[in-house]
């Protein structure tokens, strides 16, 4: 394991690969993880058939400006096409890093968030 690996926490699952997958992160989303994190949605974003891709954030503590940019690229992409990127945080505590960071940043009027899996 190097350094690089060791700075990493970021753990993504995929649930589901049906016509809406569900994304689940865990950890942080930092600049040494960004480019797994644009993998991963590179892969879901070219199949051009899913009109919809859910990130669960329900389990990530902490995103970065890299992290966030590339939220918000996807998201600005698919709107494009009529797709969607929909953001799921079960998380309803508003206090938490999450909902006060997509708070400050006027996100949570960007993006399409949700407490329940859609």
């Amino acid at each position: 394991m190097n350094d690089n690996e060791a700075a990493s926490s970021l753990e993504m699952l995929l649930r589901d690969s049906s016509a809406n997958p569900v994304l689940e992160l865990e950890g942080r989303i930092i600049d040494v993880d960004v480019k797994k994190f644009q993998r991963k949605l590179d892969q879901l974003y070219g199949k051009k058939k899913t009109p919809t891709i859910i990130l669960d954030v329900s389990r990530v503590n902490f995103i970065d400006s890299h992290g966030l940019g590339t939220i918000v690229y996807y998201h600005t992409l698919m709107q494009k096409e009529g797709r969607e990127l929909i953001i799921l945080n079960e998380n309803t505590n508003e206090n938490s890093y999450l909902n006060r960071l997509f708070d400050l940043t006027n996100l949570n009027k960007v993006l399409t968030i949700v407490t329940a899996e859609p």
